[in-house]
């Protein structure tokens, strides 16, 4: 939507959140979180094993937090952001700690199995934070380390996906693999030596090219018996394919066999691990109604027919394992009403938008708002909001993101996310004549600061920017304009000079809509999607797709109506 300044009366900056703000269960009733952890805690019951036998050689299950031979389940709830474990043993549900710390609000976007890569036989794990930083955590690790923090890697954020298949060498070792927006993946052998100075992993290996051709890497542990990792991968169109690993550094899986087609029925492409004690890893999908599927192997790439898991997947924003590219920062939309009231909308995962919830309070100074997509200037896995003021630029902790004068004069101020791919979120201003300025998120800034703006584009004719954050699935945000009528997508490409491909039409008709407006991964697939309210207040949801073009976005789905703000963000 085109805004030039709304205002509204507010006493300070209050904290807004990115983390969906409530949970509903479609076919059950209203959510609570009981019952997506009860929908959860099925998921630990054994599956009923296929008609084949037991294999001889099994892998090790890459997260058993109990001891009972069998990996357990991690998830993060969509309404509380806190991450809970599901023991197999036992099908409790209780609180995810590793060693002594809980690590809810780490500003992890990911969450990985690491077996013993610090070189005991405790129960390890990695975390993936917004801004690159890979964290080793052990259960064995001092008590006096914070958050059983015993190793720490930065500049991850040039891959877009990183994930932990498993053993792939063949060495007993979990080893990583990780995904550039260009296609190329790497291995990373893990050493089990992650408590000394060379880290837990080798010096990384090329795999090949061509990777980008897929919206779920999904590592599975070992799905044929033979203690080898495998993968699997889909593509946008929902066709699913099986990697059989070779035991290999260097040529790690032979060619892709065809599992089959229509995946794209789901959102989420999860690798389970052994859930039936045949020896084979299997898999879970989640529905976008929030259903769980189980795919028992087989053997061969090839799986039985799908039975039901359990539901109340749409209050989970994350899943250990899932195969998605992770969704970065932003979880909700941000609104101010006619009366200057400020609310919040979180974002559920099944294309839905949690009950409002107030923001702030009321009080006497007049801000300009505008809520950065895409990770957090801060490093941490939420959105921030930011206020120009008398002319400074404030983030949402009451501290002074920016003192520079433009933020004040911009027809629009939004952050699509980290656009210079330096693990930092980022700031643009359109200016009354169509300059493009960005303004770069600070390195080794407390409080985080944006630093002065660099020109990166000209004569813009767009009525409207939305900051969308990842439409494309690539891991990297993207912008979308619209002008007059059509709607266009302007790439991410990573690079502070140039952050956007040139404009690609992707919609005409366009104008019907009154607010534009970016909540993020609304669908759980981590894709960003787009909201659009027309003038009667008919507020409709349009899910990225992966596709490009015209598919860019799904044919648009009703989702409310009767909303009359004058700002969305």
């Amino acid at each position: 939507m085109h805004h030039t300044h709304h205002r509204l009366r507010t006493h300070r900056l209050a904290l807004c959140t990115a983390l969906a703000l409530g949970a509903g269960l479609v076919s059950a009733g209203p959510a609570t979180a009981a019952n997506v952890l009860a929908a959860q805690a099925s998921l630990a019951a054994p599956a009923t094993a296929p008609a084949t036998a037991a294999v001889a050689t099994r892998a090790k299950p890459r997260f058993d937090r109990d001891g009972d031979g069998r990996s357990d389940r991690v998830f993060r709830s969509a309404d509380t952001g806190r991450l809970t474990v599901v023991l197999s043993k036992t099908g409790s549900v209780v609180p995810f700690t590793i060693g002594h710390d809980d690590l809810t609000g780490t500003g992890s976007l990911e969450v990985l199995p690491a077996d013993d890569l610090w070189g005991t036989t405790a129960t390890d794990l990695l975390t993936l934070s917004a801004g690159g930083a890979l964290r080793l955590h052990s259960s064995e690790a001092p008590a006096s380390t914070a958050k059983g923090l015993v190793w720490q890697g930065e500049g991850w954020q040039i891959y877009n996906k990183v994930l932990a298949p498993g053993d792939l060498t063949k060495d007993g070792r979990q080893d990583l693999l990780a995904r550039t927006p260009a296609g190329a993946l790497y291995l990373y052998a893990g050493t089990g030596r992650g408590f000394d100075r060379k880290g837990p992993f080798k010096a990384r290996v090329a795999v090949g090219g061509g990777w980008q051709a897929y919206d779920q890497l999904v590592g599975t542990n070992d799905l044929d018996g033979d203690a080898i990792a495998d993968l699997v991968a889909r593509t946008p169109r929902g066709d699913l394919y099986f990697y059989k690993g070779t035991g290999s550094a260097t040529v790690p899986f032979k060619a892709r066999v065809h599992v089959g087609g229509g995946w794209q029925v789901y959102n989420q492409v999860v690798g389970a691990d052994d859930l039936n004690g045949d020896g084979r890893a299997d898999l879970l999908a989640r529905t976008h109604s929030g259903a769980f599927y189980q795919y028992l192997s087989t053997g061969g790439g090839k799986f039985g027919a799908r039975t039901y898991a359990g539901g109340g997947g749409q209050g989970l924003s994350y899943h250990l394992g899932q195969g998605g590219v992770p969704a970065h920062g932003k979880h909700n939309l941000f609104a101010v009403d006619k009366t200057g009231t400020a609310f919040t909308y979180g974002t559920l995962a099944n294309g839905q938008l949690a009950a409002r919830k107030p923001y702030g309070g009321a009080g006497e100074n007049e801000y300009h708002w505008a809520m950065t997509n895409g990770h957090a200037l801060d490093d941490a896995d939420r959105a921030n909001v930011l206020t120009a003021y008398n002319p400074t630029l404030w983030n949402d902790r009451g501290s002074v993101a920016s003192d520079s004068g433009a933020f004040y004069g911009y027809a629009e101020t939004l952050g699509p996310g980290d656009l210079t791919g330096d693990g930092k979120g980022d700031v643009l201003g359109l200016d009354p004549w169509g300059n493009v300025l960005l303004h770069p998120g600070l390195k080794q800034s407390d409080p985080p600061r944006v630093g002065p703006a660099l020109k990166v584009g000209t004569a813009w004719q767009a009525d409207t920017l939305v900051g969308t954050g990842d439409v494309t699935g690539d891991g990297r945000p993207d912008l979308v304009s619209r002008d007059g009528t059509g709607l266009y997508l302007h790439a991410g490409t990573g690079s502070a000079a140039a952050p956007f491909a040139a404009r690609v039409l992707i919609g005409r008709g366009w104008d019907v809509y009154a607010h534009l407006a970016a909540p993020g991964d609304t669908d759980g697939d981590g894709r960003s999607d787009l909201i659009a309210v027309t003038p009667g207040g008919d507020v409709y949801r349009y899910s990225a797709t992966g596709l490009g073009g015209a598919a860019t976005f799904a044919s648009r789905v009703k989702i409310a109506s009767g909303w009359a703000y004058v700002h969305l963000s």
